[in-house]
């Protein structure tokens, strides 16, 4: 299944899907998320209606749970303009999942076909949508960091370059999981073109 093509999120108010983790055990994920879009002037609502985009049930095959979970997202960012979410995983979900999901439901297909266009994970709508690779982020010393491209957001979002690019502008030292000869993974220095 191909991404939907998107109009540009560029002056549109971002409507956050923080995620059931990010609010359950890393609020200052959601925090840092909601601090970033502000500093680049972009006006951020928080849909109190928000729960959870349903990928628990439906990665355990559990469709109707899913769909009815999917249903409560559907409403809560009814009148969004763009969502943005810290998870590829759950961007993933609503963006190539919800579509299929709802295929054969008239009233919720083309919902789920809009949000499916308007949703972000937040290093693809920062580099991809917005055009921003510098954030003016810096570290009190350099450090050494890791980038790990999260299965959902690689396979299905093609995120690769985002977090990358975002990066190259900190100093700092990536290094990244790669197999050694004895088939071990080991880190090795990739600089900061990763």
């Amino acid at each position: 299944m191909s991404l939907p093509v998107r109009e540009s999120p560029a002056g549109k108010p971002v409507s956050l899907f923080v995620t059931c983790i990010v609010d359950m055990i890393y609020p200052d994920t959601g925090m840092s998320v909601v601090e970033v879009l502000e500093h680049l002037g972009v006006s951020v609502d928080f849909p109190a209606a928000q729960t959870c985009c349903g990928q628990p049930a439906f990665n355990s095959g559990y469709r109707d749970d899913a769909r009815s979970v999917a249903k409560q997202f559907l409403r809560a960012f009814d009148g969004a303009q763009v969502i943005v979410t810290p998870s590829g995983s759950c961007a993933a979900l609503v963006r190539h999942d919800y579509p299929a999901l709802f295929a054969d439901d008239p009233e919720w297909q083309p919902r789920a076909e809009r949000a499916a266009a308007i949703t972000w994970e937040f290093s693809e709508y920062l580099v991809d949508g917005l055009g921003v690779t510098d954030l003016g982020a810096r570290l009190p010393k350099k450090q050494t960091v890791a980038v790990h491209d999260a299965c959902h957001g690689l396979r299905l979002l093609k995120l690769k370059t985002q977090a990358r690019a975002l990066l190259s502008h900190v100093e700092l030292r990536l290094r990244r999981l790669v197999r050694g000869q004895n088939g071990r993974r080991v880190w090795r220095d990739v600089g900061a073109q990763g």
